[in-house]
């Protein structure tokens, strides 16, 4: 597929970046790695004015601890941050880094590209002559969903491998635009509407991820048909500092869903997460396998990451 044309702008720094795009008045898009938005342009998905790079911009790159935290620029590539020595610390950070794609493609892609990609369905991600011929979607401006018919919700799937770890992680993600930065939790950056999935003002940049310095246990476990390449059909991360585990649930879904293992019996408080997450997980027909595989894989997962987690099972 080819591109259609539209104005290139490589921005110098984030102000620079925020201005360029004030002067497109919000008829731009930011571009990092490319994995994701690129594909998207190509599709017709997305069709903006300009692209703006923002490639160029060095204080997107770095990687440093401080106050506590560990600080990961939004443009660090998906392989540098895998070989960080610093991600030992973070077994299901590093588990969900290595699942993602290929280390090609892990050398484009940058962490908060991978936590900002758009969400996926298949009457949705298709090529422009495709969903004409098969009739828009709500995504596309048609006026119901394709998947489940006469509903006026968007059911695509959000598919970041690495953002169901970090949300166990506790991270926070750091956000400049034209009114100014701000700091929240990374959980909410997520709407769970799939017309809108993130909570992110137009114009702008996820400029940093933040993790608490903490060592901790953790694991994730993935979905999919092929080794590399395939986004999660489902993917379960789970981190432990101390008695208890944060668990959450991506690829199957409009957002990532949070729990929590208080219970202090193992077999019992990992059953009753696994039977929790399997009740509230309601996949539909949008992905390569059957919606109730991908129901019974939630707690099939969440009961081998926990136990790979806390060092019971392998």
């Amino acid at each position: 597929m080819i591109l259609p044309k539209f104005e290139y702008k490589k921005a110098s720094s984030i102000a620079d970046a925020i201005a360029l795009y004030k002067g497109k008045k919000g008829k731009a898009v930011y571009l990092a790695g490319g994995t994701d938005l690129i594909p998207l342009i190509k599709q017709r998905l997305s069709m903006p004015s300009a692209v703006i790079d923002l490639k160029g911009i060095d204080e997107l790159k770095s990687i440093a601890r401080k106050d506590g935290w560990f600080e990961i620029g939004a443009n660090v590539t998906l392989f540098d941050l895998k070989n960080n020595p610093a991600i030992d610390n973070f077994p299901a950070l590093y588990e969900s880094l290595e699942a993602t794609a290929c280390e090609t493609l892990q050398m484009r892609g940058t962490i908060g590209g991978n936590i900002l990609q758009d969400t996926r369905c298949l009457e949705h991600n298709q090529s422009l002559e495709w969903r004409t011929a098969r009739g828009f979607c709500l995504r596309s401006g048609g006026k119901e969903c394709n998947v489940v018919k006469g509903s006026k919700i968007c059911f695509a799937n959000y598919c970041s491998d690495n953002a169901p770890a970090l949300v166990t992680l506790g991270a926070e993600a750091k956000l400049a635009g034209p009114k100014g930065e701000r700091v929240i939790k990374l959980a909410a950056l997520f709407t769970g509407d799939g017309l809108k999935p993130f909570a992110v003002d137009a114009g702008e940049i996820l400029t940093q991820i933040r993790i608490p310095a903490k060592k901790t246990k953790g694991a994730y476990e993935k979905l999919r048909v092929r080794e590399s390449m395939d986004y999660p059909l489902v993917g379960v991360a789970v981190s432990s500092l101390g008695a208890g585990a944060k668990i959450c649930v991506g690829g199957v879904g409009l957002q990532p869903r949070i729990y929590e293992r208080k219970n202090t019996d193992l077999d019992a408080g990992i059953k009753e997460i696994a039977d929790k997450a399997s009740t509230d997980a309601k996949p539909v027909a949008n992905a390569v396998v059957s919606p109730a595989y991908r129901k019974k894989m939630v707690g099939v997962l969440i009961k081998r990451a926990i136990k790979r987690a806390i060092g019971e099972g392998k």
